[in-house]
């Protein structure tokens, strides 16, 4: 982000999130979400992709994922693939990151509780290190999270869906930020 001291990556989190029920749940990784996520945030130039599970078997279905491209045949075929996922690392959790990165944390939602939001646009006008954070399943279970700086303002669509793809709204907020 060349007009600011602000610096932006992203995570996506797999626990803690709520089931459709609203209790405390963990959701699988797709290969999907993995690419797309590092490969929207290739594109607006936002590193590094934080992918946050607990299980180890979803660590390494990552890692076998990511080598094929980073030092396999696929890297040879696709080098700008190569290049994409080298941004993404996988964690056991958010707070893991926090503490290590120091970072100042944005959830987003499409509710999010009852509090100011902050338009992702301002994030650039913020010096310091954000990251922004989407959850799977049916959204971030917060009572199990760090403490946030903030929420981002929810995407207002006209429809009456309130629930679009994680890759969707990932796609959405990384153009909000007008890099």
């Amino acid at each position: 982000m060349s007009d600011s001291t602000s610096q932006i990556a992203v995570a996506l989190v797999h626990h803690p999130v709520l089931n459709r029920s609203g209790e405390t749940s963990t959701t699988a990784i797709t290969s999907m979400d993995v690419h797309d996520f590092a490969r929207s945030c290739a594109f607006y130039g936002v590193s590094p992709v934080y992918i946050v599970h607990p299980a180890d078997g979803m660590h390494a279905l990552i890692q076998d994922m990511t080598d094929y491209y980073l030092h396999g045949k696929g890297g040879e075929r696709n080098p700008a693939r190569r290049e994409v996922l080298g941004a993404v690392r996988v964690v056991k959790s958010l707070q893991e990151v926090v503490e290590k990165e120091q970072y100042q944390l944005w959830y987003t939602s499409a509710t999010p509780p009852g509090q100011q939001c902050t338009e992702a646009s301002e994030l650039k006008y913020i010096n310091g290190k954000h990251l922004i954070v989407f959850g799977t399943g049916w959204g971030l279970d917060e009572k199990n999270m760090p403490n946030a700086n903030g929420w981002l303002s929810p995407i207002k669509g006209a429809g009456k869906v309130r629930h679009l793809s994680v890759r969707a709204a990932l796609a959405i907020y990384l153009d909000r930020l007008g890099i």
